[in-house]
């Protein structure tokens, strides 16, 4: 509406502009440190996989005994889940990230002190086999603290404008992690005796963000809001106290959109995890090599990472969230079936890295999309509880997933046994405990693969047709940022549209016959 009118006198303007929020360097630290913890949790995790065959000869155990390491740790994390909810809601931010330091230190500390040159030649290599499955346990305890906070970290220390970016690089550090492990590990670790160099490798970041949470986490919340819908939160939980844990709960949830993502999201990224783990195992029984399974791993995260800033920059123009990660559903399941069908077939490297970026791009590049939605379907509720709970139903899944393939793997066809690369010993390296042909079994992964088609498709079917919600925290920042108040005085002539700025601006004049008019 255009005011083509004028007052009788002449107004002075005194302009309400929008509210100005400050902004902490902490944040930083507090960001640097989860990201380095992540890495080294996921890259130490992952690792152990990505050269199964070097470490189950080093340890002089079966292939089916190595998997115990990264299932054990995956599982760990499903008890602490529940804890670690609790923890971070009560006590708040510094006291999780503390706790995921220590754990994450001691269980790198005891990989590396199990295989230490030196120190390991007096124990035996069954003995470090359980220090290495009970450190990789410890830092799975820590995966709860740390994995579950990313929402609440740019909630409460980022501004609206870095939001976005926060929580898509630290959603993106799990993943990352895992190129590390899944990319590097098989390209420096090329025989047996080269896994105690890959402990001491992952316990440096894990080492560096242990100290860096211990002594520069300080505070759980900036001395004032970094957002408008953080000043609403925090006005919220003041005026009604807090909202206890199983409020917290009930209100969580008795949300229908959360729990759709709760099985969509953590099924999602079961699926990834389990990929990473497997996919040497499924790899190397039609002929492909360790370093070619790390490179198809490490395809899938980093075109994964450059859509993250794609789909981000894309959402933020929009403002079409939910249409963008439902798009991507459709674009991730393609490539779920193709890659499914060329992992199966020998000689077709190049369209399995392919396939694999496709995946990537479509399946990780929204993951840190989805999580902002997670929290936008819950809010006011705590973050990390939301977060949490993602990453609880991901651990639960991920082991039915990994555990579910020493059922659905049949033994492996005549036709590939001439070129499968699992029982291939290796040259000059005559270890304690190896048994001739190796430890790996090679098997036919048909059914399982076919299996996890199936499952997906069933979980994003749900997410695509059933999942809807409003983006309540970005309403609620839109309701507190305050309009352009105009007031008028005595001074010369000026029209009223000549005070309208452009954009959403309001403007209330009372006539001299004392009417209302809004503009």
């Amino acid at each position: 509406m255009t005011a083509d009118f004028k007052t009788k006198k002449n107004p002075t303007i005194h302009e309400v502009g929008p509210k100005e929020y400050k902004v902490y360097a902490e944040r930083w630290w507090i960001m640097g440190t989860v990201l380095l913890l992540n890495l080294a949790n996921f890259a130490h995790w992952i690792a152990f996989p990505a050269v199964a065959k070097k470490a189950a000869a080093y340890y002089g155990v079966s292939g089916e005994e190595l998997d115990l390491i990264p299932t054990v740790s995956y599982a760990a994390g499903i008890p602490t889940c529940l804890i670690a909810t609790y923890l971070i809601e009560a006590r708040g931010l510094k006291t999780g990230i503390k706790i995921g330091a220590y754990l994450t230190g001691f269980g790198g500390l005891l990989c590396c002190l199990s295989t230490f040159p030196g120190l390991a030649d007096s124990v035996p290599k069954y003995y470090q086999y359980w220090m290495a499955v009970i450190g990789q346990a410890a830092t799975g305890l820590a995966c709860p603290f740390i994995s579950g906070v990313p929402t609440k970290i740019s909630q409460h220390w980022f501004p609206d404008s870095q939001r976005t970016m926060a929580t898509s690089l630290l959603g993106m550090s799990y993943p990352l992690g895992i190129v590390l492990g899944q990319g590097i590990t098989p390209v420096l670790i090329q025989k047996p005796s080269d896994i105690p160099y890959m402990n001491i490798m992952f316990f440096i970041p894990a080492a560096i963000g242990t100290v860096l949470g211990i002594m520069l986490v300080k505070n759980n919340l900036p001395p004032s809001p970094p957002s408008a819908s953080e000043e609403q939160r925090e006005e919220e939980e003041t005026r009604t106290k807090k909202m206890d844990y199983i409020h917290t709960l009930k209100a969580v949830w008795t949300n229908k959109a959360f729990v759709i993502m709760f099985l969509f999201l953590g099924g999602c990224m079961s699926f990834i995890s389990c990929l990473a783990t497997k996919m040497e195992q499924i790899m190397c029984s039609v002929g492909y090599s360790d370093e070619l399974a790390g490179l198809a791993c490490t395809t899938v995260i980093i075109v994964g990472a450059g859509g993250t800033v794609l789909f981000g920059v894309l959402a933020q123009k929009t403002g079409k969230i939910v249409e963008i990660t439902k798009l991507c559903c459709f674009g991730a399941i393609v490539c779920v079936l193709v890659l499914s069908y060329l992992l199966l077939m020998p000689d077709v490297g190049i369209y399995i890295l392919i396939s694999g970026g496709f995946l990537g791009l479509f399946a990780l590049g929204v993951f840190p999309l989805a999580l902002e939605l997670t929290v936008e379907a819950t809010f006011p509720a705590d973050q990390a509880t939301v977060t949490c709970f993602i990453f609880f139903s991901s651990s639960v899944q991920g082991v039915f997933l990994m555990v579910i393939e020493n059922w659905l793997g049949y033994p492996l066809p005549e036709k590939y046994k001439d070129i499968e690369t699992c029982t291939i010993r290796h040259e000059g390296e005559a270890l304690e405990g190896e048994t001739e042909g190796g430890h790996l079994e090679p098997k036919d992964y048909t059914y399982y693969l076919l299996f996890v088609t199936i499952y997906l498709l069933i979980l994003i079917i749900m997410y695509m047709f059933f999942f809807k919600t409003e983006l309540r925290r970005t309403n609620a920042g839109s309701v507190r940022q305050p309009t352009r108040a105009v007031s008028f005085a005595k001074v010369d002539d000026k029209d009223i549209e000549s005070l309208l700025h452009g954009g959403m601006t309001m403007v209330r004049v009372v006539s001299p016959r004392k009417r209302l008019v809004t503009c």
